[in-house]
């Protein structure tokens, strides 16, 4: 009753939409329905966030640049024309199939799409360097043989490690993985089918020209593999500390050093520049907190009105109200404290049972003329009571204490009126905190097997051990470092963020796989050739795949919706990170396991 004389209309309300139905299986036990203001807006944004169109300024086709003829125009083959149909059926068949949108469902389509323009990039980046005097449709076909494998084996570890998320307790993250890796699949069978296609029948530009970014990148190229040779301790040295670092900064030390914060705040998916956003602010900072726990009460038979049975519960409400980080409890018999209140008499109730009788002698009429007492009591089946209460400390561990308490002050009641009933807590805060608490386990586990995925992929693809070892550098110090990186900036982990590793996995080493591919075409050359080579044929392609990639999750940075813009902007800073990886740890970690300069692959 602290607070309840202040603030009575507020719980209340929010309290109306919380009662069990009669014939709800959820009422037998408990409910923990009704939603926040926060949780509304948050829903809202999500949906304006997933229809909102991308900026004019966003590429299209970064691969244009790459034609050797410098030629452009209407007939240039677009690789987006390509990716929007293995975008398609992602968007369809779930819809057709009952699933339903989530908070990260708008991730879906984006990743697809990127994903599947990097692929495109890689493969029309082969067909444009086509030799003089070779008729274009043989050299396509050179082409596509000479990408099948490396895009193979890409795409089908790109699916393994989005499936990889279907191990999550949490359904949002399962369908975002197992549709994804659905339309990741598809987009296998458009870029060898429709994609071929596209680029005959629009005739596009191809020629052994060289513009002024390609002699450009052939000069960096062919400095690359003595920097890194001559500086090859320090570029692995750097990302291997930072690495650590990450890994640190995101699982904690023990007794030094606590794991990265789980945010399950509602406030925490509000835009920071709506005027809700602010009124909720000040009303946490001056009024009360905005975690809400519902406990209800099932009683064995019908007798919710019962002056001893509300006796009982009233006690029971006074001894939540003594619990500490508490802050107001509003229950059936509050409406009697407020009355008499309200009449000159005592805020409490009478102690002695024919007085208190009296006073709840109306309370079945109140029911009837007072729509938010039916909030508390439900008047379908007589045999639901909810006690609301407002408390502070609503992360993980406040929760689990507060349910503790509860049970406690359950137990003290002993043997009486409400013997034979039960007693749970409930609520969104008790949601928000298992959310919170699988938020942890779904990135390790998901980032486990996708990394053993791709491992098996390398396994497959290369025969040498340290070259599957070195392939995965590049991911792991852009994803470790992008943690330490939110982990320095006070940043903390939701429903978005956890997509972090596994997307970046899932992307990147493509990247990787085609860079060794056509590392092991120069096998018996030094390694200096060899990496030449590989920079000259897949380097551009690598450039290009990776700013697709970082453009289109930068997209989401016009989100209005906290969690996926901190995502856009933090997986296109991880994008960068393994770009730099490609092109400096890579190469050198290859001249530090190879003593003889040759290529072991």
């Amino acid at each position: 009753m602290r607070c309840a004389r202040r603030v009575p209309a507020r719980p209340q309300r929010s309290c109306g939409s919380s009662r069990p139905g009669r014939n709800s299986s959820a009422s037998r036990d408990f409910s923990a329905t009704g939603s926040s203001p926060s949780s509304w807006t948050s829903t809202c944004t999500i949906r304006r966030s997933a229809t909102r169109p991308w900026p004019r300024s966003m590429p299209r086709s970064p691969a244009r640049a790459r034609s050797p003829s410098g030629a452009s125009g209407p007939r240039t083959c677009n690789p987006g024309s390509s990716a929007s149909p293995a975008r398609l059926p992602s968007g369809t068949f779930p819809g057709l199939l009952g699933f339903t949108f989530t908070v990260v469902s708008v991730l879906v389509p984006l990743t697809i799409l990127v994903t599947t323009l990097a692929t495109l990039v890689y493969l029309h980046s082969r067909f444009v360097d086509r030799p003089a005097g070779v008729p274009v449709r043989d050299h396509q076909l050179v082409a596509l043989r000479n990408k099948l494998l490396p895009v193979t084996a890409s795409t089908f570890a790109a699916v393994m490690g989005f499936a990889a998320l279907s191990v999550s307790k949490l359904r949002p993250i399962q369908e975002l993985g197992i549709w994804t890796a659905f339309g990741l699949a598809i987009s296998w069978l458009v870029a060898f089918t429709l994609f071929p296609a596209l680029q005959l029948i629009l005739r596009t530009p191809t020629g052994t020209a060289r513009v002024a970014l390609g002699r450009l990148y052939g000069r960096f190229a062919a400095a690359l593999p003595a920097f890194t040779r001559r500086y090859r301790r320090g570029l692995v040295a750097a990302p291997l500390l930072l690495c650590l670092a990450g890994a640190a900064a995101l699982f904690g030390i023990p007794g030094l050093l606590s794991p990265m914060p789980v945010g399950i705040d509602s406030l925490t998916y509000v835009d920071p520049s709506l005027p809700l956003r602010r009124d909720l602010v000040w009303f946490r900072q001056n009024v009360a907190d905005l975690n809400v726990a519902h406990v209800w009460v099932h009683l064995p038979r019908p007798a919710a009105t019962d002056p001893e049975v509300l006796r009982a519960l009233d006690r029971f409400q006074r001894e939540i109200e003594s619990l500490p980080d508490v802050i107001a409890v509003l229950g059936p018999t509050t409406f009697l404290r407020l009355r008499r209140y309200f009449a000159g008499q005592a805020e409490q109730l009478p102690r002695d049972p024919a007085q208190f009788a009296r006073t709840a002698a109306d309370l079945e009429q109140l029911l009837l003329a007072e729509p938010g007492l039916r909030g508390y009591i439900d008047v379908n089946g007589l045999e639901d009571l909810n006690v609301t209460v407002l408390f502070r400390q609503g992360d993980a561990e406040g929760y689990a204490m507060l349910a503790q308490r509860i049970a406690r002050a359950w137990d003290g009641l002993g043997a009486g009126p409400l013997s034979g009933a039960r007693m749970r807590v409930v609520g969104e805060s008790l949601l928000e905190a298992k959310v919170g608490a699988s938020l942890v386990p779904t990135l390790a586990q998901s980032f486990a097997i996708t990394a053993a995925l791709i491992f098996l992929v390398f396994l497959f693809v290369f025969r040498s051990a340290t070259a599957r070892l070195l392939a995965m550098i590049p991911s792991l110090f852009a994803i470790l470092a992008t943690f330490l990186g939110m982990r320095l900036f006070g940043a903390s982990l939701n429903l978005a963020t956890i997509l972090i590793a596994t997307t970046i996995l899932g992307t990147t080493e493509n990247d990787q796989i085609h860079f060794f591919h056509h590392l092991h075409e120069r096998e018996g050359a030094p390694l200096a050739q060899a990496l030449e080579h590989a920079l000259r044929v897949s380097g551009q392609a690598i450039i290009f795949a990776t700013l697709i990639n970082a453009a289109g999750f930068l997209a989401l940075s016009f989100s209005s919706f906290p969690p996926l813009r901190q995502f856009g902007l933090v997986t296109s800073a991880a994008f960068i990170l393994a770009l730099i990886a490609d092109f400096t740890a890579l190469p050198a970690g290859l001249w530090m396991v190879d003593r003889r300069h040759q290529p072991r692959l």
